[in-house]
């Protein structure tokens, strides 16, 4: 399920400054509790878990009040493996704060995923999804919950739901194929996992249920096919490789005796006689294949054919198709001979297909070769990247892409994962940057309301650092320029601020004020009147800009 990671730092947007835009009437937060809060926060955005739960652990000791403390702690908790004390501390922050919605959805998720209390569960996720019925993510929770507690029409609904919401939730389609495979609508099910594999080509989960849709279907080719491509995308330590390993050799066994039974029984047979006819070959050449096919049955390498079209790079060697596709001139000139056979075979498993468009594959008239070995290293390294971004390695994982792509021929398969992969890693790498700014300048903001203002712009600065065209850490600066009395800065960061985001009501509220302070009310006046017409959506800072309007309204 697709679930909140955890919450910000409480609600730390900066409150609408008074006249003078003071914070020293605010809370302080410089105590050791608060520190540790945000420390614990950083380290769970760094998937650094363990660390997290001895930061947040201490922190719920000190400051018993933080709700958002508690809710982080039980995700921490989580993702060490410790549900019963996850469970505790989302049950903590509920009892701070009765309506928070994201520990009801993590909550409820976890008590129906442990089959603790499945009406709880329900009512759990059905209240986080009232409190905000357009999240995805709840909406998904919840069929979860009623899935688990055996209500699968409903579950429906709400799978359905997060999907309409988020059309690209992959894990809401896979849940969708649980529920259809309960009921044995295989077809169905099989339908949702492959929208799964193709929103996310990397999600193992789906390629099991899948391949046992096609076998429920008596469609082993398929089976077989889906089976290799999770085998090659498991990693070598996944307990789920033996089961595919042995589901692999089983098919791939079945497959073969239904292939040679089907041989033997041609072979000899009037039906062959009208299939080589039928493609204009004489009866020696007929001769010539019962020769060449009939040490086939013993040859312990052949892999069948899979029924699903696949992108290949190479011609698959088959005997009895080079003995079909051979011409009839060259039969009656020449016997046939394995050796021919094998040379007919190298040729063709040389030649780069022409199925690719150049578009997708840039082609080359003489594709760079690997050795063997060289291509198991580079297979390494392809399953080294996948791991190390299951962990959060998301640099490492990058290191290990690129050195995969300039190294690997481009028509081979390791290359093109390689590709795809990477794209997904700099998406994810796009997003870590921009959670790391999140955090600096949530972090920045609390140095802020303390009044430890150095400290404050040294956070806010590595957050632009890291997101240099982020409008709201331009109006945070605007703001502490303000309060230090540096009003020549302030004036820069409050416009740069606006030029970004022109609907920053904050920014304009700040840009009044100095004008005020400068002695300039029609300008000021001018831009408080922006605050109303950048955003239909009233709030505190309508307000303030209202007051401040009427305090610079002369009196008669």
């Amino acid at each position: 399920m697709k679930r909140l990671v955890f919450t910000g730092f409480l609600v730390l947007c900066l409150s609408v400054p008074v006249f003078s835009l003071s914070f020293d009437a605010l809370p302080g937060y410089q105590d050791e509790g608060m520190k540790l809060y945000v420390r614990g926060t950083g380290k769970l955005q760094d998937r650094n878990f363990v660390e997290a739960v001895t930061d947040l652990t201490r922190a719920v000791k000190l400051r018993p009040d933080i709700a958002e403390a508690f809710h982080n702690l039980g995700f921490a908790f989580e993702k060490t493996g410790d549900l019963r004390n996850a469970a505790r501390a989302y049950e903590r922050a509920l009892n701070i704060k009765p309506n928070y919605p994201s520990a009801l959805n993590n909550l409820g998720y976890l008590l129906a995923t442990t089959e603790t209390d499945a009406a709880k569960a329900v009512a759990l996720c059905q209240r986080a999804v009232e409190l905000q019925p357009n999240t995805a993510s709840f909406q998904d929770s919840l069929g979860w919950a009623l899935y688990k507690a055996n209500r699968h029409a409903e579950a429906v609904s709400h799978f359905s739901a997060a999907i309409k919401l988020e059309p690209g939730f992959f894990k809401a389609h896979f849940n969708l194929g649980l529920v259809e495979f309960s009921a044995g609508n295989y077809s169905a099910a099989a339908s949702h996992f492959r929208n799964v594999i193709q929103l996310n080509a990397n999600y193992l989960k789906a390629y099991v249920p899948l391949a046992d849709c096609y076998e429920k279907l008596k469609d082993d080719a398929k089976a077989l096919h889906v089976y290799r491509q999770a085998l090659a995308k498991a990693p070598e330590s996944d307990p789920i490789r033996k089961h595919l390993e042995r589901k692999v050799k089983s098919l791939t066994s079945e497959s073969k005796k239904f292939y040679f039974s089907n041989v033997k029984k041609m072979q000899g047979s009037s039906k062959l006689q009208e299939l080589l006819e039928r493609k204009g070959k004489s009866g020696s050449l007929g001769a010539g294949y019962n020769v060449a096919a009939a040490p086939v049955e013993s040859n312990t390498s052949f892999t069948p054919v899979s029924a699903i079209d696949q992108p290949v790079v190479a011609a698959a060697y088959n005997p009895a198709d080079v003995a079909f596709n051979a011409a009839p001139a060259a039969v009656s000139q020449y016997n046939v001979s394995r050796a021919n056979i094998a040379a007919r075979n190298e040729r063709e498993t040389n030649t780069v297909s022409s199925s690719y468009s150049a578009a997708s594959v840039r082609m080359v008239s003489t594709p760079r070769e690997i050795s063997v070995s060289q291509e198991r290293e580079l297979e390494r390294k392809y399953s080294l990247s996948k791991s190390y971004l299951d962990r959060g390695l998301v640099s490492e994982a990058a290191n290990e892409l690129n050195y995969i792509i300039n190294n690997a021929p481009q028509t081979t398969m390791v290359s093109r994962q390689a590709r795809n992969l990477l794209l997904r890693v700099r998406k994810q790498m796009e997003e870590k940057s921009s959670q790391k700014a999140q955090t600096h300048r949530d972090m920045g903001k609390d140095f802020f309301r303390s009044g430890q203002y150095a400290l404050a712009e040294t956070e806010f600065n590595k957050a632009l650092s890291l997101d240099p065209e982020n409008a709201e850490v331009y109006k945070d600066i605007a703001l502490l320029c303000y309060n230090q009395g540096r009003y020549q800065d302030a004036y820069e960061k409050s416009k740069k601020a606006i030029a970004l985001d022109r609907t920053l009501k904050e920014a304009y509220v700040v840009l009044a004020s100095l004008y005020a302070r400068k002695g300039r009310p029609d300008d000021a006046r001018r831009t408080l009147k922006m605050v109303k017409e950048v955003s239909s959506r009233r709030d505190a800072v309508d307000e303030l800009a209202e007051k401040m309007m009427a305090s610079l309204t002369p009196e008669y």
